[in-house]
């Protein structure tokens, strides 16, 4: 009977279906979303560190470069200063013209005879005054009324001093000697620097234009770098928006490198795969549980419903009936579990396993299952690292099915044995050693459109006779092969036996008993 949450009414309560939010969904647009992205932040954080280093780097070289132009400037003054002074003091010393004449006199006619160049000035400073000028420049004076004051207060009886005066919003660089022996009188001779100055200041809008425009193509080249780096996560972006619970089958295109964004997708990409692998096995489990379920429990219902319970015996054999039918779906659900856990990792336990002592151990277990003919074909005597109790339930149910295909004169053998990468039947092997596993029977055999067919769950072959089974026997015996990253196949003709064969590669050479 179906319930009403199965088969709703009209006006039924219906399943909730999921909310997402629109926001979510929607994908994030304009400036406040681009200023937020990553792209935009790491080449705001390139741009903003190489900011930091023009800025840094040009303050430093421009500091360092104005102060030797001045030292280089305020030398020359120094030294044009020294040889006046040394003319006027030799002349007066070697030259009986001027031997009367005061030094401040003799420094005069020595400086309009050297005549300054058209951006300097010489003046002769007398007990605290300017006592005359020589300009180079005869339109303007460089050192004018106002500035006189201040170019007598630069004297220094104790040797040369340097000093900067304004004239006219132009730069007078100055220096200011003392006549050495004469109290009182100084030589100052200046230079104007706004030339200087307008050539420091070109190179600093120079430098400024150069790294802007270094700015602006280092962020359009990031810009492009940065999409191209960041691309994969833009698509996994997407990709993630597109899986839902009724669709895992999305992936992000992955280019080649092995760049962390890139890793970063394949990972994702990894990640979908094993979940659409669980959101499969889940699926075939519910699929394989409502398809094979449903029969044991209609017969359950049945006898149930058709029971007369004042008869004793009709209750005794309903409940044998039941009884069989709970015990047929504890092995369904045991089987349907087995399978459903065959892909995780915990599935099998790897640990040495002697081939010989196997095959012995399943013989024992197998040869009273039925009236056949029981031998083993052929031992490996190698050691190999395998689940031991997954390989016995497989060879068991092997043996366990050929039983079922065959009639008490038959014969079932079990054999195994190491294959080299080369087989000399040229059948197709992996690149390692392949440990074969067998069970073989001369048993009615198995139509060559049947052989694939049967290792899928509820997979049967249609035989003529009624055999009882779930249909998961050889789905499970493929499944611990795919386990042990091997293979379950299947040699028959019909009419003439079939030999199962379990092929798993060994990990590292197996090592001979």
């Amino acid at each position: 009977m179906a319930t009403s949450d199965e088969h709703p009414g009209e006006d039924g309560p219906a399943a909730p279906a999921a909310v997402f939010p629109e926001a979510e969904t929607q994908d994030p647009s304009g400036w406040g979303a681009k200023f937020h992205s990553v792209r935009f932040r790491v080449v705001a954080a390139m741009l903003g560190m190489m900011l930091a280093g023009l800025i840094t780097a040009g303050l430093v070289t421009f500091v360092v470069q104005f102060q030797e132009a001045d030292a280089r400037l305020d030398q020359a003054l120094l030294d044009k200063a020294n040889s006046v002074v040394k003319i006027v003091q030799t002349k007066k010393k070697t030259s009986g013209e001027y031997a009367n004449r005061t030094y401040i006199s003799a420094l005069h006619e020595a400086a309009e005879d050297i005549e300054p160049r058209s951006n300097e000035v010489m003046a002769g400073i007398v007990d605290g005054r300017v006592a005359w000028t020589v300009e180079g420049n005869g339109d303007k004076a460089l050192l004018e009324d106002s500035m006189m004051a201040d170019a007598a207060e630069l004297r220094n009886p104790a040797g040369a001093s340097f000093g900067e005066l304004d004239a006219d919003g132009r730069p007078l660089r100055t220096v200011v000697v003392p006549m050495r022996g004469v109290t009182g009188t100084f030589f100052l001779v200046g230079r104007d620097a706004a030339d200087q100055r307008e050539h420091n200041a070109s190179s600093v809008r120079t430098y400024s234009l150069v790294s802007l425009g270094m700015l602006l193509a280092a962020a359009v080249i990031g810009g492009i770098v940065a999409g191209r780096l960041l691309d994969p996560l833009r698509r996994l972006r997407e990709a993630s928006r597109a899986v839902g619970p009724e669709d895992l089958t999305q992936r992000v295109e992955v280019r080649k490198g092995e760049d962390d964004v890139t890793l970063l997708a394949k990972t994702f990409n990894t990640m979908l795969e094993r979940l659409d692998e669980g959101a499969q096995q889940q699926q075939q489990f519910l699929d394989d549980a409502g398809h094979e379920l449903r029969t044991p429990l209609t017969i359950l219902r049945g006898h149930l419903e058709l029971e007369t319970v004042d008869d004793p015996d009709d209750v005794i054999a309903t409940r044998e009936v039941l009884l069989d039918e709970v015990d047929r779906m504890q092995r369904l659900v045991d089987d349907l579990l087995l399978l459903a856990n065959s892909g995780e990792i915990g599935f099998i336990q790897r640990e040495p396993v002697r081939i010989p002592e196997l095959l012995d151990q399943v013989m024992e277990k197998v040869h009273v299952l039925a009236d056949r003919h029981w031998q083993i074909d052929e031992r490996a005597d190698y050691v190999v690292e395998a689940d031991p109790q997954r390989l016995t339930q497989a060879l068991v149910q092997l043996a366990a099915n050929a039983v079922k295909y065959t009639r008490p004169s038959s014969t079932i053998a079990l054999g195994s044995r190491i294959e080299r990468p080369t087989a000399a039947d040229g059948t197709s092997l992996p690149p390692q050693d392949t440990l074969v596993l067998w069970v073989r029977d001369d048993g009615i055999g198995i139509a060559a459109e049947d052989q694939q067919r049967i290792f899928e769950r509820f997979g049967r072959v249609h035989t003529g006779r009624g055999v009882e089974g779930s249909g998961l026997g050889l789905a499970i015996v493929a499944a611990i092969a795919q386990a042990h990253g091997g293979v379950a196949t299947v040699e028959s003709e019909y009419g003439h036996g079939a030999t199962f064969m379990i092929r798993i590669p060994l990990q590292s050479s197996g090592v001979r008993v």
